[in-house]
């Protein structure tokens, strides 16, 4: 049973307010700025009193609402729901006053977000620069300040990717994966403002003073070597990742760091993408080029080769703790660069799709070499947190250096995370504070090239 909807308008009103002067001020339309639709009237249930109680909150625009409209990202899919489904119970049980939904890839299905039916979201850092995806809305709204936390899911980087693109911390939280015939890479979550409301929005304890030490020391990893591409990394990227890892030991609950490999060959990235085919068989038409891509190379899947990546996928984790617990102090968290290059402009990746190339292979690959560490916390089900080294505010119109945070298993919660993270972008601030010149060593100006990283022009073999 739905529970009871909330009657009052006051809420809606008000983010519908901000969003029309925000508009107005802005010349953006609501899609622009990451808004899918504001509802008539919030859902709630006046009997929670969960963590996100008190909190407007933006629900992605894959997920049904009872009595609202759903899109999946295209409006060729809108459906209306009649019932709420698992994951908006779980948000209202959690107390969220959930006031609209907010614009998403189609599907869910790339790390970019340009619907073909309209605007997507305008970065507001610099608007040449894509959003990210398939989040882009939710970290959009919260980046502009019509809400303070929105609804999101990673099923691939999917919440740090757009948090990341905007400056925005963004956290995958621990989830199962499951050992079925088709895991699930997929956790719901949130992004929120920052680190404090990150924390209250997962139902954390918020993140501890950087004087606070941890439960126990811990040994950090420290790599830039993409995980599932040969690709490149922006020279920038790698030397703040490396100089963030290296600062994590001023933290009093960090024993040290120490580089490590990459857990496992490039080509198995391959494999395990599979499974990522797979859960994208049955999707509807119509639909654009890389999800019906997708689902192509899903339904071209033998059950073999789908009962192989799924064995390859429940050994991963014993794969990785082998690989990177090969000494006497294994490594509890390893640091990594969460996007190859700043965010590129809005078309980098489609164009490989669209009628010049109409390559969406290619366009995978693209977004695979500036996205090729996070889907390992996907595949794992470990918690895996992104988090710029700068807020926007600090970094005058620059695209800030986000590098991720992935635990290795179980060894460290995400309210651990969230106190590196915290350590992290204090020591930064204050460095940025004694000597301006820090700021161009952990931000970029102007997008990335994912050209460069791929090392040869678009539709060039490989």
């Amino acid at each position: 049973m739905n529970p009871p909807a909330s009657t009052g308008t006051s809420s809606t009103e008000a983010v519908s307010l901000r969003l029309a002067r925000l508009s107005a001020r802005t010349g953006l339309s609501p899609a622009e700025l990451g808004v899918a639709r504001i509802y008539d009237r919030a859902h709630t249930d006046p009997r929670e009193f969960g963590p996100l109680r008190g909190l407007d909150v933006l629900v992605k625009d894959l997920n049904r609402v009872a009595g609202e409209v759903t899109t999946f990202g295209s409006v060729g899919h809108a459906v209306d729901a009649d019932a709420d489904d698992t994951t908006v119970t779980r948000l209202l049980e959690d107390g969220a006053r959930l006031v609209g939904a907010s614009v998403t890839a189609e599907f869910g299905a790339t790390v970019y977000t340009e619907p073909a039916d309209g605007p997507g979201p305008v970065n507001p850092i610099d608007r040449r620069m894509t959003t990210g995806g398939s989040s882009s809305g939710a970290a959009v709204a919260v980046a502009r300040g019509i809400v303070d936390v929105a609804h999101a899911s990673d099923g691939g980087g999917s919440i740090r990717v757009p948090a990341a693109a905007v400056g925005l911390p963004g956290l995958k939280p621990t989830h199962r994966v499951g050992d079925g015939p088709l895991p699930n890479p997929a956790a719901q979550g949130f992004i929120a403002r920052d680190l404090d409301l990150t924390a209250r929005a997962y139902g954390l304890t918020g993140p501890a003073s950087p004087a606070r030490p941890l439960s126990r020391p811990l040994t950090l990893g420290h790599t830039n070597r993409p995980f599932h591409t040969d690709s490149l990394v922006d020279p920038t990227v790698a030397n703040a990742t490396a100089a963030a890892a290296s600062l994590l030991v001023t933290h009093p609950g960090v024993r040290g760091v120490r580089p490590v490999a990459a857990p496992y060959p490039v080509e198995h990235f391959d494999i395990f993408s599979r499974i990522m085919a797979a859960r994208c068989r049955d999707l509807p038409d119509p639909a654009t080029a890389m999800p019906t891509w997708l689902r192509q190379r899903g339904l071209d899947l033998t059950p073999a080769e789908i009962t192989a990546a799924a064995d390859a996928v429940t050994a991963l984790p014993q794969e990785i703790r082998a690989a990177w617990d090969g000494t006497d102090d294994p490594v509890d968290v390893v640091v990594t660069p969460m996007l190859a290059c700043a965010p590129p402009r809005t078309g980098a990746f489609s164009r490989y799709s669209g009628e010049e190339f109409n390559d969406p292979a290619a366009d995978f690959r693209a977004q695979t070499a500036w996205t090729p560490w996070a889907t390992l916390w996907n595949l794992t089900g470990w918690a895996g947190l992104s988090v710029p080294l700068l807020t926007p505010d600090r970094a005058s119109g620059r695209w800030p250096v986000s590098v991720h945070l992935g635990a290795v298993g179980d060894r460290v919660s995400a309210a651990e995370l969230l106190d590196l993270a915290s350590h992290l972008q204090v020591t930064v601030a204050r460095m940025v504070d004694a000597d301006p010149e820090v700021l161009e060593s952990v931000s970029v100006d102007g997008p990335g090239d994912v050209e460069r990283l791929l090392g040869d022009p678009p539709g060039a073999g490989r």
